[in-house]
Parts: structure tokens; C-alpha cells; sequence
């Protein structure tokens, strides 16, 4: 079993607080006054009024930082449909609508794409910013403090940009994207967002990290940002106009796993290992209430903290209570030393956990006895591998490759990071094509108005998104879960088993 030395801890840190910032985003669901459907999704009329003003505040609270997910905006009115599947990097045909040497307001079609008129969120020249005829400005908040310390940099995270950009961009014009440390914590979280506000982006983008989204998403309502985000919880999202996001919100992948568990391990015996954060806390609750509807028995749960490290008591407890299966609710560095650990005591119960390939490669042998299940937003990763249920999606996956081996044959997506550069890559597919819907006179307004009129389209090798009914998550909730297998290359690495699950019961 190979120990990851403290340059390879950092790298992963630096990697999952990068992954994702350049996913596209859309609002996390509303409280639940604001479902009716009971989908964990804001209802038409529950949506912020056009050019709102919400008296939200950023928050200076501090709590423990985590990986997270992204999203995408919604509310009613008639769908913008991108087409069907994901397109291969490349022009979508038209030359940008000008208006004084800047994009037109909206309102019209522009090559494959339709430009929606959408609310009145930003006036005058705050609806045009960070879009001219030939750029787009992006910038995202993420962890960069580990960077040097293996030799990774925010441009491994822009290959699918640099792809679509030397095919000629989106209706001529090229991305250009950075990132602003955020040091896995809200509080720098919210300075990062004001240093990417102060570089003047179309959008701030946020990475991973279910506690310091929360905060970027009060501060952006304050600050009048379009904010696209990763995971972050459904409370707190009641009247923002603002923030979007395409990922399943923290209370959705709460429930997922409870569903998931109850749908594989109904007579078992389960344990919890949860992170003890404000932020995580409505997950676990989610799961919580999936087990007792479901009369599954959960013989403990037992609270860690943000890089607790030694976790040789609650395994010990579990152990001693009789867990047979137990649910990691942390990140994938914890994860990976929980499992260690226990292993270390002869106690080999069913993992059920976030899927990285990180765990799987550094366990090993230990990651395969039992094989450990995982749920997540995007579809496995393991390089070469095109067989089995990777099949269905090889396509994108050897075009991941050879844009890694045209632009950044030194990094190595067949290591731990591979499958944090895949998830980013497929989620900045989903942003291109929202852009392109948008279409060449678009402008901030009308990029809200596109999912605001019901954006509906499944960009491979991801789940459908769709926005209609007034979500501003567009994810639908919908979930892949994984397993560990030992790869044809001999390392062991997670696959999908399941796809695109909006409910296991």
C-alpha cells in the first residue's frame, strides 16, 4: 500500500480546489417553502425577481473547507436547447453582434446558438463586461497554496479551453480563465472572489469546496456577481438571482447515498464517519432520514473534524458496534487515511464514499477487499481503459487524452490527478455549450436569460442538464455511482456501474 508523501497530498488539496472552477454553474435548490415538487428544486415562482436587489450578506464565518460540486441557472418560460450531445471543440458559426464595438444586448439569434433576452440583472456596461468580440473573461476561486509543491499549475485545468480556443473560439472569441487562492477556507474564499471581481470576468467561478461556497454565494448576491458554482448546500439559496450551478446540491448527494445505501446494503449493519461542518451537516441529515424511512440500521455515527488525521477511535467504535458498511462522508484525503487506518486494526467493512482515484491508487490492494462503492456527479475516469461500461463514453475519453498529450503531455493523467482534470474537463464541455447557446450577441443578461428560458441539454459524456421550471440547479439531482477495479494499466482506479440515477428506490 503506498503512503503519499506530503508534496502528493498537496497536489491533490491543489487539485480538487481546482477542479471544477471552470464548471459552469447555476443556483442551488431552495428551502424547501420554495419546492413544491419536492425535488429539491426552487419552483418557478420561488425565483428572484428580475433586477432584485437581495439584501444578502457575505458571511465572515470560517468553517472547515471541503470538496464540493457545480451547477446552472433556471426559471420559466420557453426551453433554449443547445442540440443534442456534446460538440467537438470548434467555431459555432457567425461573427459576434456588435454595438459600439461591443456585443450586442440580446434578443437575437446568432449562428447555432440563440441569444435570449433575459432579467435586467447588470446595467450599461456591467452587462458587456469581460465579453468583447474576441474574448471571454473568466476567473475562479480555488486552492493554489499547494501548486508548486507538485509541480502542477492552474494551466493543466485550460486544456479544453485552449482546444476550443485555437478551433476558433466561441463565435470568434477565445476564453481566457485564471484562478485566485483560496486556501480551501470561506473567509479567503470571499477575498478571492473580490480579486477575480477586480480582473472585470463575464463570471466567477467557484471550485470544490462545500464551506466556502456558501459564503462567495452571499457575497455575489451583495456584490451584483454572476457566481458559477460547485456542491453547496440547498439552504441558504432562498431569493438569490445571482448564483447558478449544474452540480446536485449537498442535501441531493446526501439523499443519494442514503438511497444508494438502502438500495445495496438494506441488512447490514451500518456506521457513519461524517465531517462535523455546518456545511456538511445537511448531507448527513439527508442520509440520515433516507436510513429511517427506509428502517435501515445505523448503529453509529461519529463526528471527525476538518484534517483530524488520526481516526483510530471512531473505527475502533464502529468496529466494536458492529458497522459492516460504513459511510465516509469527508473528502478523499480523509477518506483515504480513515480506510488506512482501519485496515491497520484487521477491520475491512464496505466503504461507501466520494470515488477518487486518489483513494484507489494509494490503498491499492487494501481499496479492492471489499471493492469500495462511490456516488458522484461525473462519470469514472481510467486512462486506456475504453471497455466495459467506459464504453459508452470512450469517444470522450481518448479526446481527453490527446488534448492532455497536445497541451500538457508532461502531466500525468494516468495518476491521482487524472480523474480530478477528466471532471473538470467535462464540466467546462457543459460551460462551452451554454455559451454557444447564448449565442454571438451575448452578454451577462442574456447568458441568465438562456437558462432562465429553460436551458435543456445533455453534453456528453455528462447527465442532462435542465433548468425549466424556475431551477437554478440544473442537475436534476441525477448521480453516477462507481466502483474500485483493478485497471488494465494494474493500478486501481474507480468505474461507473451506474448512470445519470435520479433515485435508487
Amino acid at each position: 500500500m503506498r503512503r503519499l508523501n506530503r508534496r502528493q497530498l498537496g497536489a491533490v488539496a491543489t487539485a480538487f480546489a481546482l477542479t471544477l472552477t471552470a464548471c459552469s454553474g447555476a443556483k442551488a435548490p431552495q428551502d424547501a417553502a420554495g419546492d413544491s415538487s419536492g425535488d429539491g428544486q426552487l419552483d418557478a415562482d420561488a425565483t428572484a425577481s428580475a433586477g432584485a436587489d437581495p439584501a444578502a450578506t457575505a458571511s465572515g464565518a470560517d468553517p472547515s473547507a471541503a470538496p464540493g460540486a457545480a451547477a446552472g441557472p433556471g426559471a420559466s418560460g420557453g426551453p433554449t436547447t443547445g442540440g443534442s450531445g456534446g460538440t467537438a471543440p470548434g467555431t459555432s458559426g457567425g461573427a459576434p453582434g456588435t454595438s459600439g464595438g461591443r456585443p450586442g444586448t440580446g434578443g437575437t439569434s446568432g449562428g447555432s446558438g440563440t441569444t435570449t433576452s433575459g432579467p435586467n440583472l447588470f446595467a450599461g456596461e456591467a452587462n458587456t463586461r469581460g465579453i468583447t468580440n474576441d474574448q471571454i473573461t473568466l476567473c475562479g476561486h480555488a486552492a493554489l497554496t499547494y501548486g508548486p509543491a507538485f509541480n502542477a499549475t492552474p494551466a493543466d485545468f485550460n486544456v479544453y479551453y485552449s482546444a476550443v480556443n485555437d478551433a476558433g473560439g466561441i463565435f470568434g472569441r477565445k476564453i481566457t480563465a485564471t484562478y485566485e487562492n483560496d486556501d480551501y477556507k470561506p473567509a479567503t474564499a470571499i477575498q478571492a472572489a473580490e480579486a477575480c471581481k477586480g480582473k472585470n470576468p463575464f463570471a466567477i467561478l467557484g471550485g470544490i469546496g462545500f464551506d466556502q461556497i456558501p459564503g462567495v454565494r452571499n457575497w455575489a448576491e451583495a456584490n451584483k456577481e454572476l457566481y458559477l458554482h460547485h456542491i453547496a448546500t440547498e439552504k441558504g439559496t432562498a431569493g438569490k438571482a445571482y448564483s447558478y450551478t449544474t452540480q446536485p446540491s449537498v442535501e441531493g448527494v446526501g439523499r443519494a447515498f442514503g438511497e444508494l445505501t438502502a438500495s445495496k446494503f438494506r441488512t447490514k449493519k451500518i456506521g457513519i464517519l461524517y465531517r462535523d461542518s455546518e456545511f456538511w451537516a445537511p448531507g448527513f441529515e439527508a442520509f440520515l432520514s433516507i436510513a429511517k424511512s427506509q428502517k435501515l440500521d445505523v448503529v453509529l455515527s461519529v463526528p471527525v473534524t476538518q484534517n483530524q488525521a488520526n481516526y483510530t477511535q471512531a473505527l475502533l467504535q464502529l468496529k466494536n458496534a458492529g458497522a459492516e458498511v460504513v459511510w465516509g462522508w469527508e473528502n478523499t484525503l480523509a477518506l483515504t487515511q480513515m480506510v488506512k487506518q482501519a485496515k491497520a486494526q484487521n477491520y475491512s467493512p464496505q466503504w461507501v464514499a466520494f470515488p477518487f482515484n486518489l483513494t484507489a491508487q494509494t490503498l491499492e490492494d487494501d481499496a479492492l477487499t471489499p471493492p469500495m462503492v462511490g456516488l458522484a456527479s461525473w462519470p469514472g475516469y481510467s486512462k486506456g481503459d475504453y471497455a466495459g461500461s467506459f464504453a459508452e463514453y470512450a469517444g470522450d475519453m481518448k479526446e481527453f487524452e490527446q488534448q492532455y498529450q497536445k497541451y500538457r503531455p508532461n502531466t500525468d493523467i494516468g495518476g491521482v490527478a487524472g480523474d480530478l482534470l477528466w471532471l473538470n474537463w467535462v464540466e467546462q464541455k457543459r460551460l462551452v455549450e451554454m455559451l454557444r447557446a447564448c449565442g454571438a450577441n451575448c452578454t451577462r443578461n442574456s447568458f441568465v436569460g438562456v437558462l432562465a428560458g429553460g436551458y435543456r441539454k445533455t453534453v456528453g459524456p455528462t447527465c442532462e442538464l435542465n433548468f425549466s421550471g424556475g431551477r437554478h440547479n440544473g442537475s436534476g439531482n441525477l448521480v453516477n455511482v462507481m466502483e474500485t477495479y483493478r485497471a488494465p494499466s494494474g493500478k486501481v482506479n474507480w468505474r461507473s456501474t451506474s448512470r445519470c440515477r435520479k433515485s435508487f428506490l
